[in-house]
């Protein structure tokens, strides 16, 4: 008898497992890896692109959505519409300076 409940814990815990590694990649914070990745799309990066990822809502007026990257970045996405395309896309230090990844190179940017 012993053996079913085992058995029955350790299904429940392999589904718990199973479903963990289904859930969408982007409920972390975002990488600097991500934004590469992204600003590969260039001018056909959107605003879904981002979606799922944690955000602040920044805004006033606009829709300026910050997603936290680490200590020293984060990108800010703005608008006025969700339903169009973004007006920037930055990537920003801490220090202000900024570029927005669909046009400028990242890696310059980082290490320069």
């Amino acid at each position: 008898m012993r053996s079913k409940p085992n058995l029955i814990m350790l299904l429940l815990f392999a589904l718990t497992i199973i479903l963990s590694a289904c859930n969408d990649k982007k409920s972390a914070i975002l990488s600097m890896d991500e934004v590469r990745d992204l600003a590969q799309q260039g001018e056909a990066l959107s605003w879904k692109d981002f979606e799922g990822y944690p955000f602040e809502d920044v805004g006033s007026g606009l829709y300026i959505r910050k997603y936290e990257i680490n200590e020293n970045y984060h990108v800010l996405v703005g608008g006025g519409s969700v339903d169009e395309a973004p007006l920037y896309i930055n990537l920003v230090k801490r220090n202000g300076e900024k570029i927005d990844i669909r046009y400028d190179d990242i890696d310059h940017f980082i290490f320069n």
